[in-house]
């Protein structure tokens, strides 16, 4: 799935093709100079369409240039996820949640924390790539009740603002890497995983663009800035699992998820996103 609209004006923007097609050639060359080539040809290639009539074209809005103010990201996470591992090819409904330990099988609760009351990141993150993967929503499958479905947001972008690699330091690229669309029928971006690099200058930050149901609806900004310190308010960085939610201050308090997704109550829809260190990192040699 790809937006029709381009990036507007700002930081540069890599959609989700140019994205991947950089990671395969990150090895070649310096990753600023192509991060910088890839975003000029996407501005210059994607033309402005104007935006589909209908409860669809609310989506449009969402993208203007203050058009929404920014609220804040209420990201949960779920207690006890940095003990799974391979979180890239995780359950996307939550159902198997077990770790293996000396040829025993324990399975983790579902208990969902506030991300931003966690002590501290995980500094030990810093020095290695670190794996993110958009899974997809959560609960992942539209209700059938007719009265919930109806209360799923007509439209969802997720961006990413990357840490880049070569200096200047605290510099980040913008890639747009997950969209939902609800209307005018329902359609979702593939999971994507992708490297990062975290360093103490520079700023992992998501922002999602929501487009509640309802006519008059007004689109909302949600933007966090994750940190591997103790900065108060904001989320901890951390191996482990984290849900995006798509309403102010759904993850603000402690949680117990059901067993069952479809028992899941449409406001706490979420985005489902997971992070784990990738091979040895330095210092340690521990791999993720």
């Amino acid at each position: 799935m790809k937006r029709p609209e381009n990036a507007g004006p700002g930081a540069p923007a890599l959609r989700r093709r140019d994205f991947l097609a950089l990671g395969s050639i990150a090895a070649l060359a310096p990753l600023t100079p192509l991060l910088d080539r890839a975003a000029a040809a996407t501005n210059l290639s994607a033309a402005p369409v104007a935006p589909p009539a209908g409860p669809a074209g609310e989506s449009q809005a969402a993208h203007q240039p203050g058009a929404s103010p920014k609220l804040p990201f209420s990201i949960g996470y779920l207690e006890g996820s940095q003990e799974l591992s391979n979180l890239r090819k995780l359950d996307g409904d939550l159902r198997l949640l077990t770790v293996v330990r000396r040829r025993n099988t324990f399975t983790i609760g579902r208990h969902v924390l506030p991300s931003h009351a966690m002590p501290a990141g995980d500094p030990a993150l810093v020095g290695g790539p670190v794996r993110m993967t958009i899974h997809d929503l959560y609960p992942k499958m539209l209700p059938q009740a007719a009265a919930d479905a109806a209360k799923w947001p007509v439209a969802v972008d997720l961006d990413v603002a990357i840490p880049l690699l070569e200096p200047p330091r605290g510099s980040t690229a913008l890639y747009l890497a997950w969209s939902y669309r609800r209307l005018p029928a329902e359609d979702r971006s593939a999971r994507v995983s992708f490297l990062l690099w975290p360093d103490w200058y520079s700023d992992l930050t998501l922002t999602a663009r929501v487009v509640p149901a309802g006519a008059r609806a007004v689109p909302r900004l949600h933007q966090a800035s994750f940190s591997l310190g103790a900065d108060q308010g904001r989320p901890k960085l951390l191996k482990g699992i984290y849900l995006l939610g798509l309403q102010p201050g759904i993850w603000d308090e402690d949680l117990e998820l059901p067993e069952d997704p479809s028992q899941v109550p449409p406001e706490l829809l979420s985005v489902l996103v997971t992070i784990e260190p990738e091979g040895v990192r330095r210092g340690t040699g521990r791999s993720g």
